[in-house]
């Protein structure tokens, strides 16, 4: 009697992805680079999230003796922005992001090669301004010194940049899909092993 069971719900499985790659050995190194990046980013995300956790359950029980901290709304509001930055390229590269491939899988290898283009050029434009206006804000933000006016101060820079950072690395990952995209006519991503 076969004891093996079939999974129940197949579409939540981890995709499958070659363990092998077809990327030259230069795009390999410059993935490696990203997905090291992007884990050490995902890792900073996630470590937020248990504070913002702690930190409302101390707010909670604070309340309950009729104290507070007076800053829990403010600093998870600061470490919400933060985490969905700083975990944006992780989930982009683990395939974790919502993609609709509908219409692109009926197309012929050509024209999903030029849909992919498209969406891989458009993404690195809208990114390339984000950077900039993210940039001027982040330098005039520490250049003015300007605080947050809360009950303890916080340096407005540093939540912002936060976001910078995260746009950095989600810039960074859609280069290397577009570099892959050129390099062997594809831009899957494949879970890379460090």
């Amino acid at each position: 009697m076969d004891n093996t069971r079939p999974p129940e719900l197949a579409e939540i499985e981890a995709p499958e992805h070659p363990d092998v790659t077809d990327d030259p050995s230069w795009l390999v190194a410059l993935a490696h680079v990203s997905t090291w990046a992007n884990r050490a980013a995902a890792a900073v995300a996630a470590m937020l999230l248990i504070a913002m956790t702690a930190l409302i359950l101390v707010e909670i029980a604070m309340r309950l003796f009729g104290k507070s901290t007076f800053m829990a709304d403010a600093l998870v509001g600061y470490g919400v922005a933060g985490l969905t930055f700083l975990a944006a390229a992780w989930a982009l590269e683990d395939g974790a992001m919502i993609r609709v491939s509908v219409v692109t899988n009926l197309l012929p290898p050509r024209a999903r090669f030029i849909a992919e283009a498209f969406t891989i050029l458009s993404v690195g434009a809208l990114l390339a301004l984000l950077l900039i206006h993210q940039w001027s804000t982040v330098s005039r933000l520490y250049t003015r010194g300007s605080v947050s006016q809360h009950f303890f101060p916080i340096p407005l820079w540093i939540p912002e940049a936060l976001f910078l950072s995260g746009l950095v690395l989600l810039t960074g990952q859609v280069i290397v899909r577009g570099l892959r995209l050129i390099a062997v006519g594809h831009s899957d991503e494949r879970p890379l092993s460090l």
